[in-house]
């Protein structure tokens, strides 16, 4: 049996906070063999967990660097034996024991891909035991262990991070859940979820404009506004839930540049 950790990331109607739901449920052999408990693990059973989001197209440029041996002394990060991908200035680590949250911040002797290659990092730790360490291109990351740990082994959802900071623009992202466990086990889990908080509050910023408009002319201009932010909203939700992601992005660029227009803000 694996592990196979699941979350649901919600924003605030300001669109700057993020809470994260636990949503891995508890396992059952007919219906959710990768959820918590025996035979998979418990959440008490966990060294780390956190939760790395990057943007759906832009995270995935570039390969993800793996070290298939690697160790981190301090602020030294050991690609001992080298795997595939290339590591970068930014990356995220993980792995087995890693805290969540462990960036390369620069390079040593390290060149990307070499066996042998050492990288400083921003978190002191001592991971002595050598593991498979991952390197990925993040947009935030959420430490959600010391929540974690205290997740009921009968619930079927758990809040982890309650008004986390968000910072990221409206679109779609890959959401990475990783765990490991007191064995050097590390189970990982992506899933893609869409964020238009901005531009559902343009939509209802419009309808407030609309609620106290004094003429007729007026009505009817923004009257229409609303509708073409229904039909863009309508377009994006339906695109994505279809996975095609790339007619969402697009319509989604095109009801931001909407957006600006009509409501004159640069910042949506």
């Amino acid at each position: 049996m694996a592990l196979v950790p699941k979350a649901l990331l919600s924003l605030t109607n300001k669109c700057n906070k993020v809470s994260i739901t636990d949503t891995t449920g508890v396992y059952n052999a007919t219906t959710n063999v990768g959820g918590w408990g025996s035979p998979n693990i418990g959440s008490s059973a966990l060294i780390t967990a956190g939760i790395n989001v990057s943007n759906y197209f832009t995270g995935n440029v570039s390969p993800v660097a793996v070290s298939n041996v690697g160790i981190i002394s301090g602020t030294t990060f050991t690609d001992t034996t080298h795997g595939s991908g290339t590591f970068a200035i930014g990356q995220t680590l993980v792995g087995a024991g890693i805290i969540p949250g462990t960036k390369i911040t620069a390079f040593l002797t390290g060149t990307g891909n070499n066996n042998g290659g050492t990288y400083t990092v921003n978190i002191s730790q001592s991971l002595g035991s050598p593991v498979v360490i991952s390197g990925f291109s993040v947009d935030a990351t959420y430490d959600v262990f010391g929540a974690l740990v205290l997740r009921p082994s009968t619930a079927e959802t758990y809040p982890i991070l309650t008004d986390g900071n968000w910072t990221l623009s409206d679109g779609i992202y890959i959401i990475n859940y990783t765990v490991s466990s007191s064995l050097s086990q590390v189970y990982s889990n992506s899933q893609i979820q869409l964020f238009i908080c901005n531009l559902l509050n343009c939509k209802d910023n419009l309808v407030l404009k609309l609620l106290d408009a004094c003429s007729s002319a007026e009505v009817t201009t923004l009257k229409e506004q609303v509708d073409q932010m229904e039909i863009f909203i309508y377009g994006i939700q339906t695109s994505f839930e279809i996975e095609d992601y790339d007619t969402a992005e697009n319509i989604l660029t095109a009801a931001q540049k909407y957006c600006q227009v009509v409501t004159e803000c640069k910042t949506c």
